[in-house]
C-alpha cells in the first residue's frame, strides 16, 4: 500500500510495485512533465484530442504537495488555449475550425452548441466544467457566436479553475485509495488501457 513521506509530503511507492506504479512516478520526477502538462493543457483547450487530466492526477498522486501549483498552471495554460480555440472559430473557422469539429465528430451538434453559447453566454461556458463535452468545441463555438471575447476569457477562467479545482479535490481525497487500486488491479489496467486506444484507433480510422 502506499503511503506518504511526513518530511518530504510525496507519496512513497512500496518497494514491490509493478509497471504502472513505477511509470507513474518516472512521469511525475521527469524534469520536463511539467512543460508537457502546460503544453497538452494549452492544446486540450483548442486543438487536441487529450485531456491534460490523465496527466494532471498521476503527478498529483505522487507529489500531493503541488496539488495547487499544478492545478493553478493547468487553469493558466487552459485558458490561453481557449483564447486560441476563440480564434479558430471566430477567424480561422472556414479554414481550421471547421475541420477540427467534423474530426472530432461534432458536427451535427455544433450548431446547437452555437446557440446555447448565443442564448446562455458566460453560464454556457461556465457550465461546460460539468459536463463531458470537450472544452474545446465550447470555445470555437463562442467565436463562431461572436460572443464578447473579454467576457468569454473571463468565464473560460473560471470554468477551467472549476474544472481542476474537482479534480484536485478528488485527488487529495481518494489518493490513497487510488494508488492501492493502481497497485492491485495494475494488469487489468493495462490491458483496459490497450484496449481502449486500440479501439479509439480503430475508431478513428473508419471514420
Amino acid at each position: 500500500m502506499a503511503t506518504e513521506d511526513i518530511a518530504t509530503g510525496k507519496t512513497v511507492l512500496p518497494a514491490s510495485r509493478g509497471r504502472v506504479m513505477r511509470y507513474l512516478e518516472a512521469f511525475a520526477h521527469y524534469r520536463y512533465a511539467t512543460w508537457i502538462l502546460a503544453a497538452v493543457a494549452f492544446a486540450d483547450s483548442s486543438f487536441l484530442p487529450v485531456a491534460p487530466d490523465v496527466l494532471l492526477i498521476p503527478m498529483l498522486l505522487v507529489d500531493p504537495r503541488r496539488v495547487w501549483s499544478l492545478s493553478l498552471i493547468c487553469i493558466v495554460a487552459s485558458s490561453v488555449g481557449a483564447a486560441l480555440g476563440y480564434v479558430i472559430g471566430y477567424g480561422l473557422w472556414s479554414l481550421i475550425g471547421a475541420e477540427l469539429i467534423e474530426l472530432y465528430g461534432y458536427t451535427p451538434h455544433f450548431a446547437a452548441y452555437q446557440r446555447l453559447v448565443e442564448q446562455w453566454g458566460v453560464w454556457m461556458v461556465i457550465g461546460k466544467a460539468l459536463t463531458p463535452i470537450p472544452f474545446k468545441i465550447m470555445a470555437i463555438a463562442a467565436g463562431v457566436a461572436a460572443m464578447n471575447p473579454v467576457t468569454f476569457i473571463i468565464a473560460a477562467v473560471i470554468g477551467r479553475a472549476l474544472h481542476f479545482a474537482m479534480i484536485a479535490a478528488l485527488v487529495l481525497a481518494l489518493g490513497g485509495r487510488l494508488m492501492t487500486l493502481i497497485g492491485k488491479y495494475e494488469r487489468s489496467l493495462l490491458i483496459a488501457s490497450a484496449v481502449a486506444l486500440a479501439g479509439l484507433g480503430l475508431f478513428l480510422y473508419l471514420r
